[in-house]
């Protein structure tokens, strides 16, 4: 995201990131746990607060505060940790091999090189936002209940507190009519 401007240093910001090809590359254990450090790794160095976050097979969606403009630097971080510890651990299959400027990149064969990043406005947005991560899998038919997921903050943050307790309960239907059928 070279060429990308932003107007404000820090605040809420929604991203999509997807897997190269869009093929089903973030599920198992593996990928999970590599992603994790890399997350935990990228925090100490570049700190953000997760708002909300959902791992698909295929694709991600999160809600960041961050309180700088070096989003690209987290995000290739944590591209960058995730691939090199999948690769130590064996997990790139020969017909997944990438090429040297992929490699040099940073992105293997796991990552789309970019991702999208929309700044949050407003408390409506935020909420939305967060919403639609949480309820994803159900959008895409991977779960009927998005409580059943076990890559998503939901469960967690309504433990917690963080979230309200009445999304436990909410039902889905209403993604589509706000957001449509786009991811």
């Amino acid at each position: 995201m070279r060429n990308v401007r932003r107007y404000f240093e820090g605040g809420y910001y929604f991203f999509t990131v997807t897997a190269y090809r869009r093929r089903p590359f973030f599920q198992g254990e593996a990928f999970m746990q590599a992603f994790r450090n890399a997350i935990r790794k990228t925090m100490k160095t570049h700190p953000f607060e997760i708002e909300a976050w959902v791992v698909l097979p295929d694709h991600m969606h999160c809600v960041w505060i961050v309180n700088d403009d070096q989003i690209p630097v987290r995000w290739r971080k944590i591209k960058s940790l995730t691939t090199k510890a999948l690769a130590q651990h064996g997990n790139q299959s020969k017909a997944h091999r990438n090429s040297t400027a992929r490699r040099r990149r940073g992105n293997g064969s796991l990552w789309h090189h970019s991702y999208y990043e929309h700044t949050i406005r407003n408390e409506r947005e935020h909420e939305l936002y967060v919403l639609y991560c949480c309820y994803n899998p159900v959008k895409h038919g991977y779960v009927e209940n998005a409580l059943a997921w076990p890559y998503s903050t939901l469960r967690r943050y309504l433990s917690s507190g963080k979230y309200p307790p009445e999304w436990a309960h909410i039902n889905s239907s209403w993604l589509d009519d706000v957001f449509g059928s786009h991811e």
